[in-house]
């Protein structure tokens, strides 16, 4: 018996050695080659001169979709209309970049505490059922991933969300606002940024209403929308009581997005014959209506 226990203590302290060099060859990674190479092993990218691909869909097609992200005064986005009469896929004369890499899938490693793992493959598959395919997966590993999702600080009063400076997709968790909010209110909260910061990652812009779909968060506006400005808790929007959900206007603008990836990709095709259903997440369950 104490041989076992011998052998036992063996292993464990084998075991935590491996996980301090693997611990000490990340912070290494870091330090030798920046924030760039680990947290964001993608550079954001647009196509040439934000030229979309012109196969996937028709004009008329197109012009169904822009139509969709139009919206109402603080939902929405109407200065994706380019797209169909100009084929570019831009806002303010920028292209919208996006995080996919060549293979039209967005791979997410997560380090994140405020985000925890279960999280992310639900935003994960929010957007997969939103598209209709596999268009975000959850990877294993930092090295096998485009971006990392992890926390850190800030001296601003920033909560965080998709970076675009080699940091990936990083929250500062002490920034996070929960008082006045129940576990599941906070934890619907959180969902919904996460979300809405991966859907930034696929190249969607806000859509909170107006050109730029900015309306709604310059008065502070609280939407149904989850890529706008959505939150749940006292005196918020009933709707949103019972979780987030996908739109429409969700449908759309992926769809719009996937062709401006390097490996464009037509996605999302129900929503031209209103046949698209919608994802709904409240507290830590997912489900497709």
């Amino acid at each position: 018996m104490a041989k076992f226990w011998r052998r036992l203590g063996l292993l464990v302290g084998l075991a935590l050695v491996i996980a301090g060099v693997f611990a000490g060859m990340n912070r290494l990674h870091i330090l030798m080659y920046g924030n760039s190479r680990y947290y964001q092993r993608t550079k954001p990218s647009s196509t040439t001169d934000g030229l979309v691909n012109r196969k996937l869909f028709s004009q008329g097609q197109l012009a169904q979709l822009t139509k969709l992200t139009h919206g109402t005064q603080y939902t929405g986005n109407t200065g994706l209309d380019a797209v169909a009469t100009h084929y570019v896929y831009r806002q303010s004369e920028k292209n919208i970049r996006n995080f996919m890499g060549s293979d039209g899938v967005l791979q997410l490693y997560s380090e994140s505490k405020m985000m925890r793992p279960a999280m992310v493959k639900d935003a994960a598959a929010f957007w997969n059922q939103v598209a209709g395919y596999r268009i975000v997966q959850v990877v294993d590993s930092a090295k096998a991933s485009d971006e990392v999702i992890h926390d850190g600080k800030t001296k601003d009063k920033a909560v965080g969300g998709q970076q675009y400076n080699g940091t990936g997709i990083q929250f500062f968790p002490a920034n996070w606002q929960t008082k006045g909010f129940s576990a599941r209110e906070d934890l619907n909260n959180r969902e919904a940024i996460l979300i809405r910061e991966i859907g930034h990652a696929l190249g969607i812009p806000t859509l909170g209403g107006g050109k730029l779909g900015e309306n709604a968060a310059s008065v502070g506006y609280i939407t149904s929308e989850v890529m706008g400005v959505w939150e749940s808790g006292p005196n918020r929007l009933p709707a949103n009581q019972k979780g987030i959900h996908s739109t429409r206007m969700d449908a759309a603008a992926v769809a719009l997005a996937g062709i401006s990836w390097q490996h464009p990709r037509r996605l999302a095709t129900k929503v031209l014959t209103n046949q698209q259903p919608v994802v709904m997440y409240n507290a830590g369950r997912l489900t497709v209506k």
